[in-house]
């Protein structure tokens, strides 16, 4: 398993990047990530290192050093690991209010910039600290925009509000008309009414004119000067002032690496293809335009009639272009546990017709029929949205709902107890 932090960063940044107190809480220890905890002789191998490249039977990668690395230190050398199947999991870049490693180049959008800064390696302790700034940063502020009224701005608006009541002028922009349009009307009704009896301004139907945020952008920022605050304004003309903006517009796929392997194998949405037992899968442009719609799943090929030429590469989660899945925690969990079936599915294949080879110790047994790989269906799209600190929405199988009953650390340890750190206390998860 190779992956570019120390440990395994879960859902709760937003609440975190707000609530102070709570930020060790997000970086989960691997120990368990085989299911036993690390020891030597273990057969497993975890890697914390950076993908540099990806071909079609080995990557190669930079490790990172176990602590914080200044920028001045000298690059380790790329390594190589040859692999015989692979799971692409990557995910997407988060949105740059949460994105740790600050892929974007406008970062929080709040006229800081931190010089001098040890180059950013996945570690806890830096996680910790990035997760701090944020905190601060939103603390100092007057006044905040929210752009985006997916799950991501309705908790950073609901979360702010809540944590700071009456003391901060808090405004979430949403292109569309409707909160959350790919659920029921109802459940963003019961989000709209949320926001606004905790004070949020909720504008809907208008956009961000990017121009007047870029204006904003020009030249360097003083970063001796506080209370500095962007002036900008919406396509219909709409003026707003905030001291703090929040691009909370989506997320953008991280396939950069699949792409540079093979082209073919991702959209133009940036998404990779994939066969329904979620292996990659070229595509060429007439069977690109062959796809169809199917009610209620939306883009589909027929993908189960198609050959791919990477049998043993499967891509899962944000990255994936699942058949119109919604992308969130659970889809990425129900693909990856198809991919991970189908790989051992042909392992035993492999191993099946090694052994039926002549002169092998089987020749002539085992001709059994071949168990046919696992196809991957989207279920109904579900989501749970928190609106404040203990309140939340959900839609479950069209079913809309509100709660109560809530934890400010969105119950961290039932994540550490399903990463298998069970029992543990406040003060372990400093470890």
């Amino acid at each position: 398993m190779s992956g570019a932090n120390s440990r395994l960063d879960v859902y709760n940044f937003a609440r975190y990047a707000v609530l102070p107190g709570h930020e060790h809480k997000a970086f989960i220890p691997y120990d368990y990530a085989f299911g036993t905890s690390d020891t030597p002789d273990t057969p497993h191998i975890r890697i914390h290192g950076t993908v540099t490249s990806l071909h079609p039977h080995y990557i190669t990668y930079i490790p990172h050093p176990v602590t914080s690395s200044s920028s001045s230190e000298p690059t380790p050398k790329p390594q190589t690991l040859h692999f015989d199947y692979l799971i692409y999991a990557l995910g997407s870049h988060l949105p740059s209010p949460i994105d740790l490693w600050e892929h974007h180049r406008g970062r929080h959008l709040d006229k800081i910039r931190c010089h001098d800064e040890p180059t950013y390696t996945g570690t806890k302790s830096q996680g910790i600290d990035r997760l701090r700034e944020r905190q601060a940063r939103i603390e100092a502020a007057q006044s905040v925009l929210i752009v985006g009224g997916g799950a991501l701005g309705i908790q950073f608006a609901s979360d702010i509000a809540a944590v700071y009541p009456l003391k901060k002028r808090v405004t979430l922009l949403h292109s569309r008309t409707q909160l959350l349009p790919r659920f029921e009307p109802a459940l963003g009704d019961e989000v709209l009414t949320a926001l606004q009896d905790l004070g949020v301004q909720v504008i809907l139907g208008d956009r961000l004119d990017m121009d007047s945020l870029r204006h904003n952008q020009r030249g360097e920022p003083d970063e001796s000067k506080t209370g500095t605050v962007f002036h900008v304004r919406t396509l219909s003309g709409r003026e707003i002032d905030a001291e703090v903006v929040l691009l909370c517009t989506g997320q953008t796929p991280n396939t950069a690496l699949m792409r540079d392997m093979d082209s073919r194998a991702v959209g133009k949405g940036g998404l990779v293809h994939v066969t329904r037992g979620m292996q990659v899968l070229t595509m060429t442009r007439s069977q690109t335009e062959q796809a169809v719609p199917r009610k209620g799943k939306g883009r589909t090929t027929k993908t189960t009639e198609q050959t791919t030429i990477y049998p043993h590469i499967f891509a899962v989660g944000d990255a994936a272009d699942a058949f119109g899945a919604l992308q969130a925690g659970n889809t990425a969990y129900h693909q990856a546990g198809v991919a991970a079936r189908n790989v051992v599915r042909l392992v035993k294949r492999e191993a099946r017709r090694r052994s039926s080879l002549p002169g092998s110790e089987a020749d002539g047994e085992g001709n059994e029929e071949e168990e046919e790989l696992e196809e991957y269906t989207p279920g109904l799209p579900m989501i749970k949205v928190s609106l404040g600190l203990t309140r939340s929405a959900y839609e479950i199988a069209g079913v809309v709902g509100t709660k109560d009953d809530g934890m400010p650390d969105l119950n961290a340890a039932a994540m550490w107890g399903a990463c298998g750190l069970k029992g543990i206390d406040e003060e372990d998860m400093w470890r």
